[in-house]
């Protein structure tokens, strides 16, 4: 076998490539879009403000004096706050004896009380109002029922006799511009059962803010308000309150 045979084979010929001829972009027909119609967007509708169903204000149980009597501001605060402020509280009104009653021209003269000396803190829930010693006090002194009183704010230059006026004016019978005081009435007695009086030197709307509670929760829990001011006698003298 001579050196020749142990080459390989020649390679077979190819065709050379053939290439379709490329159109020019002139010659391409697109078809024309559609347009689209006009969108359409509908009024946006009026919506009322959210009112909340089955409120459990609206709904809570009353409390006896008794459940009430454990309960510590911090423990309400938990529940929902309806009012709380600091308040000169007096329980009951001014006692008098046999020539104050039947001698008033002679011996009636009004009774003051500062506001400290009777300052206390006051939590208004459902249908009770609770009274404190002090905001971190752990039980309350005691409790109010609202369906046992009716409440009146006083006016302070028609005070009634027989309450308390809180830090005079100098020189004057009338309380100190600044206070506001609310008489709580027994129901069936008609006597002042409490008094109420708020310092509303930083709030003016405190007064309001507890007859707005308190008329509210009256109005559920079957209590009574009165918006009139009382009317009775100016005079001087000065006694301190049971608290």
């Amino acid at each position: 076998m001579s050196a020749m045979e142990h080459l390989a084979a020649p390679a077979p010929e190819v065709e050379a490539p053939k290439v379709d001829r490329v159109l020019p972009s002139s010659s391409l027909t697109v078809a024309p879009v559609a347009p689209c119609e006009d969108a359409t967007a509908e009024a946006v509708k009026t919506v009322g403000p959210a009112v909340t169903v089955d409120d459990p204000k609206s709904l809570a149980p009353p409390m006896t004096k008794e459940e009430a009597s454990h309960l510590s501001v911090k423990a309400l605060r938990g529940t929902g706050i309806e009012f709380e402020a600091k308040a000169a509280v007096i329980q009951g009104g001014v006692k008098k004896d046999i020539f104050r009653k039947y001698l008033p021209a002679i011996f009636d003269e009004r009774d003051f009380v500062s506001y400290g000396e009777v300052l206390r803190y006051m939590f208004v829930k459902n249908n009770c109002i609770l009274v404190y010693t002090e905001e971190t006090a752990p039980f309350p002194l005691y409790a109010i029922q609202i369906s046992d009183v009716t409440a009146e704010q006083e006016d302070a230059k028609k005070p009634d006799k027989n309450s308390f006026t809180v830090s005079p004016q100098a020189n004057t019978n009338e309380a100190a511009a600044n206070l506001v005081t609310f008489l709580l009435r027994d129901k069936v007695t008609k006597k002042i059962a409490y008094q109420v009086t708020f310092d509303t030197t930083n709030d003016k709307s405190l007064g309001k803010s507890f007859m707005d509670v308190f008329q509210r929760n009256a109005k559920q829990y079957g209590g009574e308000v009165i918006t009139a001011s009382v009317i009775g006698s100016n005079s001087k003298s000065a006694k301190t309150p049971k608290s």
